[in-house]
């Protein structure tokens, strides 16, 4: 009689929770699904480009042309799965620290510049002026690489010079990281969905959860991610975040 238990209430909490268990495992489902697949597609560029360095009538520049698709088929696994787990882990797990958001930008911008799909794409960088802010700045970083890996993709797929171009911004309290690109812009019938996990718009890599780690850590830092504005040669995405928490 202490313990006071209303079972009556029972058979209405289960058919609230069965909804949301429903969506989860749906999500984890596509998830799996869409990592098998993109895993496969790498072990499988791994193993045949390991075949084919056994070969002893290969140059040395056809050897390190093999080593490198490698070393790229590896970046990509890992980046798929470090997204996976980003998203899994469902928040912030860093200090939060008074940090210059210029810093942020620029590692973010070199670590692009780094990769496969950003090495051929002009990143132009504008004035960035020595705000600050209570930050995450490896999970805002993150965040940044992942807005600028996409608008790198995109640009690639441009008639012209691929370009991508940064701006930091301070207005008040708050702050703007606009990414700009001349690539074919988004298609129409995913704008609505674009920050749904596994949305890729037609790309032909990744996981489809760049975007949907984008804004989820804006919005820890009491900001968001917007498309501002999208047509051909002229894509634009805003991360805002505010400067004191």
């Amino acid at each position: 009689m202490g313990v006071g238990l209303d079972l009556r209430n029972e058979p209405q909490c289960r058919a609230q929770i069965q909804p949301a268990e429903t969506e989860r495992m749906s999500t984890i489902g596509g998830m799996l699904c869409s990592l098998s697949h993109d895993m496969r597609h790498s072990l499988s560029a791994i193993y045949a480009n390991a075949e084919f360095l056994e070969r002893h009538d290969l140059c040395a520049n056809e050897r390190a042309a093999l080593v490198l698709e490698i070393q790229e088929a590896v970046l990509e696994m890992t980046e798929r799965l470090d997204s996976v787990l980003q998203f899994a882990s469902g928040g912030r797990k860093n200090q939060i620290v008074r940090e210059c958001v210029s810093l942020v930008v620029e590692k973010a911008v070199a670590a692009v510049k780094f990769h496969p799909d950003g090495r051929n794409v002009l990143i132009t960088v504008g004035q960035l002026p020595p705000v600050e802010a209570d930050i995450d700045a490896q999970n805002l970083e993150s965040a940044i690489y992942n807005l600028l890996l996409n608008a790198c993709q995109a640009a690639s797929c441009s008639v012209g010079a691929p370009e991508v171009q940064i701006h930091l911004a301070e207005a008040d309290e708050r702050i703007y990281i606009t990414i700009l690109d001349n690539g074919p812009g988004i298609p129409t019938s995913v704008r609505g969905t674009l920050f749904d996990p596994f949305v890729t718009a037609g790309k032909p890599k990744g996981t489809g959860l760049g975007l949907t780690l984008a804004r989820r850590i804006a919005e820890e830092h009491r900001g968001s991610v917007c498309l501002e504005e999208s047509k051909r040669e002229w894509t634009v995405f805003t991360l805002s975040l505010t400067k004191d928490r």
